[in-house]
C-alpha cells in the first residue's frame, strides 16, 4: 500500500471533479462486460483533457493513417479546439466520460505522452499503485527527459512501456528509475516524425519557458517560494526580457519576430503577460500550436523546459535563461545528466542582459549551429528519422 504521508501530499491537488469521477466509474465497472467485445483489443490512446498535438496525437494518426487493422480509439474532451481534427482521423471517446472508463478497463494498451494520461489521474492512480486495478500503460512521454523526474520512478508509477528517445536519456532512466531494463524502449518519440522536412522563419525567436509546481500545485507550495504570481520573481524576470529596450532593438535591427509562448500549466496566467507594451507576440495555446511554432522558428529561448530537445533535434539554438535555478532544483526537478552549464546546443545565463547579447551573437551568424553542436547531435540520437511511430507500433504488436 501507497504510505499515507504520500496520499496526503497528493490529496491536497485532489478537485472536486475528480471526486465526481468516482460515479462514471462504477456505472462503467457495472457496464464493461456489455462492451467487452468493442474494447477489449482496443488501443485507447491520449494526452492531456483538451489537448492533440504531442505524442499521444502524432501516434494515434499514423495508426489510423497507417496500420488501420488495429482499432484505435482517442480519448479528448468534445469542447477541445483540437477535437474535429481528431475525429477526422477515426473513433474518439470524450475524456472522463463512462466510455472512457470502460475503454481504459478493457483495452489491450492505454498509450498516453501523460503518467496522468487516464479517465481520472487521482483515482487511476490509486487503484493502480495499490494494485486494486492494472492496465497495460504505454508511456509515450512528453518530453526528453533531462531531470531527476522522482514522480516517474517505478515505486510511484505503473508504466509497462516507457519511451525515450536519446542514449544518455535511455543510460539515465535505466540507472535510476527503477524499472526492468525490458520496460525502456528506445525508439524516438512519435512527435519527431513530424520534424522533417521543415520550413524556417529565418528571423523568428520562440520564448517558451516551463512551468512552477508551486504557482499550480497545492502539494508543492513552500514558504520559502513566491507563491503569488503577479508579484513573483518568475513574472518580473520574464517581463524583464520582454519589455526590454534592448531586446527591442534587436528586434528592429534584424527584423525580428518574436513569440513568447508559456507552458500550458502557465497558459492560465497569460493575461499578465498580455497587459505589457511590447513588439513581442503573447501566444495562447488555443490559436498558436507548438509543434508549428518549434517547426519554423530559428531559435529558441527557454529556461529548463525539456522541449528545447525537440529544436536540437531539428538542429537548431538554444539559449538558457535561468534566473532561479538554485528555488527550481530546490522545489521543482533535482538535477539530471544533463549539464545545462557545459554543453553543446546552447549557452546559460541568469540575467535578462546577457540573454540579449547571446541572442544578437546568434543573429549575427543567422542562428546557425556550431560545429560542436552538429558533432554531439550525431552522438546522443540513435533515430534521426519518420519511423518513430513506427518502431513503437512494431515494439507493441511483438510484445
Amino acid at each position: 500500500m501507497i504510505g499515507f504521508k504520500y496520499l496526503f501530499n497528493k490529496i491536497q491537488d485532489v478537485k472536486l471533479r475528480d471526486y465526481l469521477s468516482f460515479f462514471p466509474m462504477v456505472i462503467a465497472w457495472i457496464a464493461k462486460p456489455l462492451y467487452r467485445k468493442k474494447f477489449q483489443t482496443v488501443w485507447l490512446v491520449c494526452e492531456e483533457p483538451k489537448e492533440a498535438r504531442d505524442n499521444g496525437y502524432h501516434f494515434f494518426k499514423y495508426m489510423c493513417l497507417h496500420q488501420p487493422q488495429q482499432k484505435c480509439v482517442y480519448a479528448i474532451k468534445k469542447k477541445s479546439v483540437d477535437y474535429k481534427k481528431v475525429a477526422k482521423l477515426g473513433e474518439v471517446v470524450e475524456y472522463g466520460s463512462m466510455l472512457h472508463w470502460i475503454a481504459y478497463f478493457l483495452c489491450e494498451y492505454n498509450i498516453s505522452s501523460q503518467k496522468g494520461g487516464k479517465p481520472n489521474a487521482p483515482i487511476c492512480s490509486f487503484m493502480e499503485l495499490n494494485n486494486y486495478f492494472h492496465t497495460c500503460n504505454i508511456f509515450l512521454q512528453h518530453g526528453v527527459i533531462v531531470n531527476n523526474l522522482k514522480w516517474l520512478y517505478s515505486d510511484c508509477s505503473k508504466i509497462d512501456k516507457f519511451v525515450t528517445s536519446t542514449l544518455p536519456e535511455t543510460e539515465y532512466i535505466i540507472s535510476r528509475f527503477g524499472y526492468p531494463e525490458n520496460s525502456i524502449c528506445l525508439t524516438g518519440m512519435p512527435r519527431f516524425d513530424a520534424l522533417h522536412k521543415i520550413q524556417v522563419i529565418s528571423n523568428r525567436i520562440l520564448i517558451m519557458p516551463t512551468w512552477r509546481y508551486w504557482f499550480n500545485l497545492k502539494s508543492k507550495r513552500n514558504k520559502n517560494t513566491d507563491n503569488d504570481f503577479e508579484t513573483s520573481e518568475y513574472v518580473r524576470c520574464w517581463e524583464e526580457l520582454l519589455v526590454s529596450p534592448e531586446l527591442e532593438r534587436l528586434i528592429n535591427k534584424y527584423q525580428l519576430e518574436v513569440i513568447f509562448y508559456p507552458h500550458r500549466n502557465m497558459q492560465n496566467y497569460i493575461k499578465t503577460f498580455e497587459q505589457l507594451k511590447t513588439s513581442v507576440v503573447i501566444a495562447s495555446w488555443e490559436k498558436y500550436d507548438i509543434q508549428e511554432l518549434l517547426k519554423s522558428s530559428a531559435i529558441m529561448i527557454t529556461d529548463y523546459s525539456s522541449v528545447f530537445f525537440d529544436m536540437i533535434y531539428m538542429k537548431k539554438p538554444i539559449i538558457f535563461y535561468q534566473f532561479d535555478e538554485e528555488k527550481y532544483r530546490k522545489y521543482q526537478y533535482g538535477e539530471g545528466y544533463f549539464d545545462y552549464h557545459h554543453n553543446a546546443f546552447g549557452n546559460t545565463y541568469s540575467s535578462s542582459d546577457l540573454v540579449i547579447k547571446e541572442l544578437e551573437k546568434m543573429a549575427v551568424r543567422g542562428f546557425k549551429p556550431s560545429e560542436d553542436f552538429l558533432r554531439e547531435h550525431d552522438c546522443i540520437f540513435k533515430y534521426w528519422d519518420e519511423k518513430n511511430s513506427e518502431r513503437i507500433f512494431k515494439l507493441l504488436k511483438e510484445n
